[in-house]
């Protein structure tokens, strides 16, 4: 298990600390609920033709494999834990407007000379 370690102030940069974990339960409530978050990343791999193009610009939920669309994450995190409360694998995700992919460049802040030399 990893944990940020934070102190009060500002200025000093947060630690992090590997801890290991040999809690049974702890251990069997994680088992559990990566279980629940692969069955819902499972159903929406499966049911993504359903979703679009309606979800496109918008924030879809998954949780107990059933999906909603929602215009903020805010109201669709509120659906998964009002529908499914005890679904500790839900996932949200924002999905983009526009199908592709992103294509990212580095930016110059000064103009850049490339002058032959003699």
């Amino acid at each position: 298990m990893l944990r940020l370690v934070t102190s009060d102030d500002s200025w000093e940069p947060p630690k992090y600390v590997i801890e290991e974990v040999n809690d049974p339960e702890y251990v069997a409530r994680f088992k559990a609920s990566m279980a629940q978050f692969k069955a819902n990343l499972d159903w929406l791999q499966a049911h993504w033709g359903d979703l679009l193009p309606q979800a496109r610009g918008k924030y879809v939920a998954v949780a107990g494999r059933e999906a909603f669309i929602a215009d903020t994450a805010k109201e669709a995190y509120d659906w998964a834990d009002t529908a499914h409360p005890y679904d500790e694998g839900a996932w949200v995700t924002h999905v983009r407007r526009t199908p592709g992919y992103n294509a990212y460049a580095n930016r110059v802040s000064a103009p850049v000379s490339f002058a032959a030399e003699s």
